[in-house]
């Protein structure tokens, strides 16, 4: 135990006692709502500072280094300019899945895909996703179409 801890300590409390006794929950008081919306912390406020009039000039370097050839410039710039994407599009075609047992040729196309090395494990991890909510979808609806059609014939059952 550090004699920083212990110094917190009351002379007979055990560290269970203290830790029992700490209230969780919002760091502010009642009535406190924290930092202002828009308020800077230290660090922002220190960079700007720095920069000051600067930030132009800087910015204008960048974009002359950035079209100069400078690849980590460029790299910055495109990074901040053009938000990346997730994925990119899969030159793969589906079939046509239209009920469950499209499903099943539309997972058959994926592995043969996979094996031929037009689609990477990944990519043919993100259809089988696809597929899967698909399926669900399928299904449920499915199961709402079949509980209604009961329902109906009940209700012609109980008016004869």
């Amino acid at each position: 135990m550090t004699e920083r801890y212990r110094a917190d300590l009351e002379p007979n409390e055990a560290p269970e006692e203290q830790t029992a006794q700490k209230v969780r929950g919002r760091p502010f008081q009642p009535g406190n709502p924290g930092r202002p919306v828009g308020a800077k912390n230290k660090t922002t406020r220190l960079l700007e500072q720095l920069v000051g009039n600067e930030a132009e000039k800087l910015v204008r370097k960048g974009i002359d280094r950035a079209l100069g050839g400078d690849g980590r410039c460029l790299q910055l710039f495109l990074d901040r300019l053009l938000p990346r994407r997730n994925g990119r599009p899969v030159d793969f075609t589906l079939p046509a899945v239209t009920n469950m047992r499209d499903v099943v040729a539309a997972m058959a196309a994926i592995t043969n895909a996979v094996n031929d090395g037009s689609l990477t494990a990944e990519e043919a991890g993100q259809l089988v996703k696809f597929l899967d909510g698909y399926t669900k979808v399928l299904g449920v609806h499915d199961h709402a179409a079949r509980l209604e059609a009961l329902e109906l014939q009940m209700k012609k059952t109980h008016e004869r």
